[in-house]
């Protein structure tokens, strides 16, 4: 029996309020979604009432980091890099020149794969407080060991040099270290929670032919897009008709089949 869904029920969750206005893009500049992923966490409804309401202010003057962030040619370098691993999950923070910021989480739920530009002041601020010299100052006897699954690692570079300190993450940390963890925690948080700057289908202008992965990890194919505003998408494996509005489907895809179509 084929199933025909409006985009209010396209998924159980409401959708969160559109993104600040960015440039609009074709497919080739969404991402890949990952195998078995998803692009944010799911939220209590009193969180996803808070965000209908706020900004999530870690990412205010955010924007996304669509096509290539080469800088002159070559790769940004690495500024900050922070991970975290138990037994259950693994999630990395990397900042880079330039203000690109990339995560990686993985565990029960899947795996998310994120990336952004924050603003210049923003990158100023997280490179002075996570120094080379005020990581160096904290003496590895202070600090707990890695053990068993646990191991965090946090990491700043200057230039082909860097200094790294590892610690197990469920140990209580000194305060020099907590003050420069902390604000990670808390950028990686805020980009768990965000579907918007985070998501490159965001801003993505559909035509016939497209093909997009959805929150239920099925895939969709573009079959229409009426008046540039309203597109009708058929999933490919069920008999299943959905419409959604241009400007929500951030809300309901995370990104192109590719690895998901395996």
């Amino acid at each position: 029996m084929l199933a025909v869904l409006l985009l209010a029920t396209a998924q159980s969750q409401s959708p969160l309020p559109a993104p600040p206005p960015t440039p609009m893009h074709d497919i080739t500049q969404v991402d890949a979604a990952p195998l078995g992923g998803a692009i944010a966490v799911p939220l209590p409804e009193r969180e996803r009432k808070k965000l209908a309401r706020y900004d999530i202010p870690e990412l205010a003057g955010s924007r996304q980091a669509i096509g290539s962030q080469r800088i002159d040619g070559r790769l940004p370098r690495p500024l900050v890099d922070y991970s975290a691993a138990t037994s259950d999950i693994y999630q990395r923070l990397s900042i880079f020149e330039g203000g690109l910021v990339v995560v990686e989480v993985s565990g029960a739920g899947g795996t998310i794969r994120k990336k952004l530009i924050i603003p210049d002041d923003a990158l100023k601020s997280y490179v002075h407080t996570i120094s080379p010299s005020a990581l160096a100052a904290v003496h590895d006897a202070e600090l707990s060991k890695p053990r068993d699954a646990r191991r965090s690692l946090l990491r700043a570079y200057d230039g082909q040099n860097y200094v790294e300190r590892q610690f197990d993450p469920m140990a209580r940390m000194p305060k020099a270290l907590s003050d420069q963890i902390v604000p990670l925690q808390d950028l990686l948080r805020a980009i768990y929670q965000d579907r918007a700057v985070t998501n490159t289908v965001a801003g993505y202008m559909p035509k016939a032919g497209d093909q997009l992965v959805g929150d239920d990890k099925k895939i969709y194919k573009v079959v229409r897009v009426v008046n540039d505003k309203i597109v009708e998408l058929h999933c490919l494996s069920q008999p299943t008709i959905i419409y959604v509005d241009v400007k929500d489907l951030y809300n309901y895809f995370i990104g192109t089949p590719g690895a998901a179509s395996r």
